[in-house]
């Protein structure tokens, strides 16, 4: 069995040998067109205008479509229609477009519609002289002069406006009767006339045009290049203009059509290339026509139509916008095509049967096997065939001296430096993973069919991985020179393997689908994040801080220091010491730039074991995917460096829409509000980033990503500052961005007059409550006093009807007795002295009935200045009344009350104060009376006024209860060391018997 074994293997060897010999001879795949681009469409059904007939772009960055369908303005994401003012605009049918220096948009009628201009957020006609059924062409001059080709007959064929006002040309400048299919300026200022079958010429200063003698067919049009010469192109072919360039007479070949085209529009783009739309056989692209180069002319023409994803090979329009990318419009929508990141490897067919494999060779050589053929890319080479297998390569990993393993079904190849060497394979077990170690161990993962390796010629079997939970499913070269074994769990019997076992339950990552070998470390990847192990420690990170790092296949770090992976993300690039950073300290940021399928990607990456993603030895990164090889080359890697332009393109308010506003005035009591705003960057617009503020509201800028449209619904009168700044997909800023003025002014409920008005309004209605509260108290408290007042003189009547007449009566009784006792009786003295007693009596008696009805008030100054007098101060304080205001008599019960408080507290004063000096003041204010004591003595503290309550002196007790008798306000300040301070304050209308009339007037106010 062994000899026949070796015989079989060694006949494989021998065919495999031949077919070495033989792949020279193989065919090369065919190429798909343009595949370094990365092609985007909008078709009708998206959105897009159909029949596209122009593409232009403003200053402002819009690019502007002119199709059959109309005037449309297009930001990248949505087509926004241009129409005419007035109550039927009509349907516009467009022909050219072009974005003049001073910022305004020229469009060209068809079905003489003439010449119209979008400036200012309106479309309004040019009011062109004479125009014709179409217009061909649009141009501006150095002057900026707009020129028209007035197409669709043979005279009065062109026309220019400059300053205001147009100007006819026709044969008198030299102008034979044929139409004019293209105007074209030079970087000379040369002045360029495509006609029907010829081509004329103005130099700048000239006033004719004159012929060049070059011919050309129908619908010709002129680019030129970058060395400045002038290339035409017709239904034969693209060619130089003869005569015209410097270098013309070395450089004349013409690249001839393949098929008759209906007409021609080219240019070039910044990289030198040449693009024409043909009208009826789709684009056509020529690498740097008229320049030597290595490569062929077959190669160097390529035709880009339908069959290979345009929208129609009817293609009218050819256009390059200021970030180079290249747009086409069509009959059925509009293309762009822009240099793609990621790029599909020609050379390898797609979708092969049993995916892709890979492995890379200390040399610089990546090596890639399909279905049934294996690849050797040496550095900056294309890949190279270097044999033919009858069966795919289950796996592929290096070996010692830049040699590469090759598992097959039945044996195992040794490929290097053009030899193949061939080995047995141990029955039945098929390789998901190989690599050699440093000690040249070549380990190989079956699955359930267990782990071996190969040494000293001979295969063994790991015990360890049965096929139970050891089952081995991937295997890796560690940087340590060890070979990293993956087990779909924990393998049992692991006593100092030769090899590091990584299963799930190490790592906090979940399944581990990656088993990626770096340059100092062993990286990990699970569906719950990234790991690393290096030197027995394991960090890692969550998956849902960093996204990207989930499920990741493939990883390879580059001696520039950048780790690129492939994973569900797409290919991202990181530096590596930014992710070792990350892992050190998770949470800290980390920065990457993501390719995906916006970038060229066209596939996702194979979950497959082993190597997914490589670097050559020139730096290029090389991923497998499902459907083909992708390659990405840092090197041609391109920052966009443009800011893009930020516009505002409108505003929404209610069932009104005012578009590219820069101010605006709203309607009183408008309170919400819709803004649209945009970023004219084209080649991913959905990856420009917003930030917007509305100042007045937002407290911050507000961080809106790839959203572009803000509404706002609770705003209040004022005038707000409305801001936008974006970032193209590379992250560049523009931060002046784009600014919108908004006013509201205010409703009348809402201006400051009527507040202030409303305000003052509450205020007069509660102080007339006030008032009136006031008027109703002070009412009480006079009617009160009237009442006791009345209550007075009730008693004295009673007291003078009765008590003292009756005493009276019995005085005279009493003195007619005295009368009849002898004066020497000693009973005489003793009634005497009894009548005398009832004298005094009776005249303090009318004395208090005098008081009581109060038939004399006088001044209450007099009263209390007499008051100050009677009370017991020492000798030597001064003691002085002031009186301020017109005196007033007051009300007898008032005075009287007034006249208590006083006396106790002057009473108080004289007593306790030890003052050396004594104020009265006594206030007649119009609206309220004031009296006030103020000593300059000990004073009395808050533990004294207590004391004095506790202990039974009520004097200040009494004083308050008296106040609040009469509604009078009585305020007591005193400190120990700082003299007493006694005010009293009784509202006019309490204190007198009448008021002023200002004083009443006041008060009727007031309520």
């Amino acid at each position: 069995m062994k000899r026949a074994g070796g015989l079989r293997n060694g006949l494989a060897g021998a065919a495999l040998a031949l077919a070495l010999a033989g792949t020279a001879a193989w065919a090369a795949p065919a190429l798909e067109p343009l595949g370094e681009y990365k092609r985007v469409s909008w078709s009708i059904e998206g959105g897009a205008p159909s029949r596209v007939n122009t593409i232009g772009q403003s200053k402002d960055g819009y690019l502007w479509i002119g199709s059959v369908d109309g005037l449309f303005r297009f930001d990248g994401v949505a087509f926004e229609p241009i129409r005419r003012e007035g109550p039927k605009p009509g349907r516009l049918n467009v022909s050219q477009v072009l974005g003049a220096r001073s910022g305004a948009l020229w469009v060209g009628l068809g079905r003489s519609g003439g010449v119209a201009v979008y400036r200012d957020g309106r479309l309004i006609d040019a009011r062109m002289p004479d125009p014709s059924r179409e217009v061909t062409s649009l141009a501006e001059d150095r002057e900026g002069g707009i020129w028209v080709a007035r197409g669709g007959r043979k005279r009065a064929t062109l026309a220019r406006w400059h300053d205001g006002r147009w100007r006819e040309f026709g044969p008198e400048a030299g102008l034979p009767e044929q139409e004019i299919w293209q105007v074209f300026f030079d970087r000379q200022g040369v002045q360029w006339l495509v006609l029907t079958d010829t081509v004329l010429r103005r130099a700048p200063g000239e006033t004719r045009f004159s012929p060049t003698g070059a011919k050309v067919a129908r619908r010709a049009s002129l680019a030129e290049d970058a060395l400045g010469r002038l290339w035409l192109s017709d239904s034969t072919s693209t060619r130089l203009l003869r005569g015209e360039a410097p270098a013309a007479s070395s450089l004349t070949r013409a690249y001839p059509r393949r098929d008759e085209v209906g007409a021609s529009r080219i240019l070039f783009d910044r990289k030198g290339d040449l693009w024409g739309a043909t009208w009826t056989d789709g684009v056509v692209h020529i690498s740097a026509p008229g320049v030597a180069a290595k490569q062929a002319d077959a190669l160097r023409i390529q035709s880009y139509k339908a069959v290979h994803g345009l929208t129609s090979d009817q293609t009218h329009a050819v256009f390059e916008d200021r970030e180079g990318n290249i747009w086409f419009g069509t009959e059925l929508g509009l293309d762009m095509l822009r240099p793609a990141a990621v790029t599909v490897e020609q050379a390898i067919p797609p979708n092969s049967a049993r995916g892709y494999r890979m492995t890379s060779t200390p040399d610089g050589a990546v090596w890639i096997a399909d279905a049934h053929t294996l690849y050797a890319i040496a550095p900056g080479r294309a890949p190279k065939p270097v044999l033919r297998t009858d069966w795919s390569a289950g796996s592929l990993c290096a070996g010692a001296g830049d040699a590469v393993w090759v598992t097959l079904r039945d044996t195992v190849l040794r490929v290097r430096g053009g030899k193949v060497e061939t080995y047995p394979k141990p029955a039945e077990a098929s390789a998901y993973g190989c690599a050699e170690d440093e000690d040249g161990r070549l380990w190989m993962a079956a699955l359930d069919k267990g782990l071996y390796w190969r040494e000293g010629g001979a295969w063994n079997r790991w015990q360890g991985g049965s096929s139970g939970s050891g089952i081995a499913s991937n295997a890796a070269l560690q940087p340590d020179g060890r070979a990293a074994i993956l087990f779909r769990n924990a393998p049992s019997r692991i006593v100092r393997p030769p090899f590091e076992p990584i299963h799930k339950a190490r790592f906090p990552i979940g399944e581990i689908e990656g088993l990626l070998p770096g340059r100092e470390a062993l990286y990990l990847s699970g569906g719950q994040g990234f790991a690393r192990l290096r030197g027995g420690a394991v960090a890692s990170l969550d998956a849902e801080r960093y996204p990207w790092l989930a499920s990741v296949n493939g990883l390879v770090q580059t001696p520039a220091g950048d780790t690129w992976t492939i994973g569900d993300a797409g290919v991202v690039r990181m530096r590596s010491a930014d992710l070792d950073r990350a892992l050190d300290a998770p949470g800290a940021p980390l920065a990457r730039r993501v390719f995906d399928f916006r970038d060229g990607l066209n596939s996702f990456v194979q979950k497959s074991p082993g190597q997914q993603i490589a670097a050559g030895g020139d730096g290029r990164i090389w991923i497998l995917t499902r459907r083909n090889v992708v390659v990405v080359d840092p090197a041609r890697l391109t920052v966009n460096t443009l800011p893009p332009p930020v516009a505002i393109r409108s505003v929404s308010v209610g069932d009104q829409r005012f578009r590219d506003p820069s101010a605006l005035r709203l309607p009183a009591g408008t309170r919400g509000l819709r803004i649209h705003y945009t970023a004219l960057s084209f080649p991913a617009p959905d990856r420009v980033r917003f930030r917007y503020r509305l100042e007045g509201v937002d407290s911050d800028w507000v961080d809106a990503g790839d959203r572009r449209e803000v509404i706002y619904d609770d705003l209040h009168p004022g005038t707000f500052q409305f801001r936008v700044k974006a970032a193209n997909s590379d992250g560049v800023w523009n931060e002046q961005g784009a600014t919108l003025t908004v006013e509201i002014p205010p409703t009348l409920v809402e201006t400051w007059w009527f507040r202030a008005a409303g305000v003052l309004a509450v205020a007069l209605a509660l102080w007339g409550v006030y008032a009136l509260r006031l008027r109703r108290v002070s009412a009480q408290i006079k009617d009160r006093l009237e009442q006791r007042a009345a209550e007075r003189e009730r008693i004295a009547r009673e007291l003078h009807d009765t008590l003292l007449q009756s005493v009276q009566g019995l005085i005279m009784r009493f003195q007619s007795v005295a009368y009849q006792i002898p004066d020497d009786l000693p009973a005489k003295d003793v009634i005497n002295q009894a009548l005398d007693r009832a004298d005094q009596m009776l005249v303090e008696g009318r004395d208090r009935v005098r008081d009581l009805r109060g038939t004399e008030v006088r001044r209450l100054d007099i009263v209390l200045r007499e008051l100050m007098a009677e009370q017991p101060f020492e000798t030597g304080v001064k003691v002085e009344l002031v009186t301020e205001g017109t005196p007033r008599s007051v009300q007898a019960l008032v005075q009287e009350e007034i006249v208590r408080i006083a006396g106790e507290a002057l009473f108080n004063a004289a007593r306790h104060a030890k003052a050396g000096q004594v104020l009265v003041k006594v206030a007649y204010g119009v609206r309220q009376l004031q009296v006030t004591i103020r000593d300059d003595g000990v004073g009395i503290g808050a533990n004294r006024m207590a004391w004095a309550s506790r202990e039974g002196h009520y004097g200040l007790i009494g004083m308050h209860e008296r106040a609040g008798k009469m509604g009078a306000q009585l305020a007591i300040e005193s400190a120990s060391g700082k003299g007493t301070t006694i005010a009293l304050s009784v509202v006019g209308s309490i204190a007198y018997p009448t008021q002023p009339w200002f004083a009443r007037l006041g008060r009727k106010k007031q309520a």
